[in-house]
């Protein structure tokens, strides 16, 4: 089995007391601060973000650049989320050879990702009320870039761990937020400085990490056809994320579709408040991520016990969230201002979210650990099916109540889906174990 490259941090001399100080989080538990740390980041960057642009944009105008945003999730998430994460798995669960991994999966990612580019710019132009300029800096931006800033993120967690991985994605965070920053400080903040400056910044940034930063981890960066080894493990992945992606943000860029752009810029306002309850969940889930990579040692019900602690632990913690959100609404309001302020009264039905999305993917997880990966990408493609349908019913004659709708049953659908998938699953790998080896598997009982 191929072994990942000591990189240059593991020949270092002991540290310092204070560089023992940052690298000292370990585990979980340290996985989920840096993880925390990193949505932290995130949350604040897009609350400032959401906070200046209502002063600048009309609810149409924020429909729309949400719209797009919302559009880019699934591009986004087919081109290189899900290429990355499968990266991930076949360096930590199958012990490829890194750079070979790396030469496969960024060629995949970027290949992806520029025809990905090609079908939002068409998309976007034609269906929502932005600019050319604007659309093509977006998307570059996000689809290209970004995936660049991504595929080095997983690298170096194979290679170094998920805090390294973490402080790598945070770079784009504090880019977007000095962007931002420096627009609002100079009055020159709009849609066309803002994706433009986010352009010209990440792919700075996206070359320092190619350049400089992975051959510190051990990496030679080249690029070659992919694999279809990498295709065939990216797209067990890619769909699944591609498909939730769709479920949870088709409905912003649908209700453009259909009419509804004013409806759409209170309707994502509202989301926005509602990242404050999600966020700090979604870092627990991407820190536990990794651990169901490994297929275990093969105990009976081993799969189903990890998610249901897991599972059980973001249930308790989204309540908790959900009730402390709910009770500082009143301190929110200034969020919201004048053209906005209906956005508020959206806020306390979104909440019915946060434990929805809390737990609903937490069985998936446990399904790569069974080898059941396409097992995961069926349930996130019927969901996604199923939310699509809903959307397309429920938004043309209710607007944002009728996304609101679809939404939570749709969630509602994908959990009872995983949790019943992982149940079966679990049982007939228990079963197949039985048959095979009676004794061991009696004894562990």
């Amino acid at each position: 089995m191929a072994t990942l490259p000591p990189s240059p941090e593991q020949q270092r001399p002991p540290r310092s007391r204070w560089s023992k100080v940052w690298h000292s989080f370990d585990g979980l538990a340290g996985d989920t601060l840096w993880s925390g740390l990193h949505d932290f980041a995130q949350l604040v960057t897009a609350l400032l973000s959401f906070y200046f642009l209502l002063e600048v944009l009309t609810t149409e105008q924020y429909g729309a650049y949400l719209g797009l945003y919302g559009l880019l999730g699934a591009f986004g998430a087919v081109s290189y989320a899900g290429v990355g994460l499968a990266l991930l798995q076949r360096l930590l669960g199958e012990g490829d050879e890194p750079n070979e991994a790396l030469r496969s999966f960024l060629s995949l990612a970027l290949l992806i990702g520029v025809a990905a580019s090609a079908i939002a710019i068409v998309v976007g132009r034609s269906t929502l009320s932005l600019t050319t300029v604007e659309v093509v800096f977006i998307v570059l931006a996000e689809l290209v870039t970004v995936a660049v800033v991504f595929m080095t993120a997983m690298l170096v967690q194979a290679a170094t761990g998920f805090p390294a991985a973490s402080r790598v994605k945070l770079g784009v965070i504090v880019l977007r937020l000095s962007v931002l920053l420096l627009l609002v400080a100079t009055d020159n903040l709009t849609i066309r400085n803002l994706s433009g400056g986010f352009l010209i910044l990440f792919t700075v940034y996206a070359a320092f990490l190619v350049a400089v930063h992975l051959p510190r981890h051990g990496y030679n960066f080249s690029l070659g056809w992919p694999s279809t080894r990498s295709m065939r493990a990216s797209i067990m992945f890619s769909a699944p994320m591609g498909a939730s992606k769709l479920q949870t943000d088709g409905d912003k860029y649908l209700l453009n579709v259909f009419g509804f752009a004013a409806d759409a810029g209170l309707y994502g306002a509202a989301y926005r408040v509602v990242l404050l309850g999600t966020l700090p969940l979604l870092a627990l889930d991407t820190a536990a991520f990794q651990r169901f990579l490994p297929k275990g040692d093969g105990r009976p019900g081993l799969h189903w016990r990890r998610s249901t602690r897991l599972g059980v632990l973001m249930l308790v913690a989204s309540l908790v969230v959900t009730a402390v959100l709910f009770a500082a609404l009143p301190l929110l309001d200034f969020l919201f201002v004048d053209d906005f302020v209906e956005a508020r009264d959206i806020v306390p039905w979104l909440l019915l979210l946060i434990p929805l999305i809390a737990t609903s993917n937490t069985p998936l997880n446990g399904l790569l650990g069974l080898g059941r990966s396409d097992r995961r990408m069926l349930v996130y493609l019927v969901t996604a099916i199923v939310s699509v349908v809903l959307y397309l019913v429920l938004i043309p004659p209710y607007g944002w109540q009728g996304a609101l709708v679809a939404t939570v049953v749709s969630e509602v659908f994908l959990s009872v889906a995983g949790w019943s998938t992982l149940w079966y699953y679990q049982r007939a790998a228990d079963r197949t174990r039985l048959l095979e080896s009676p004794d061991s598997v009696l004894s562990e009982v």
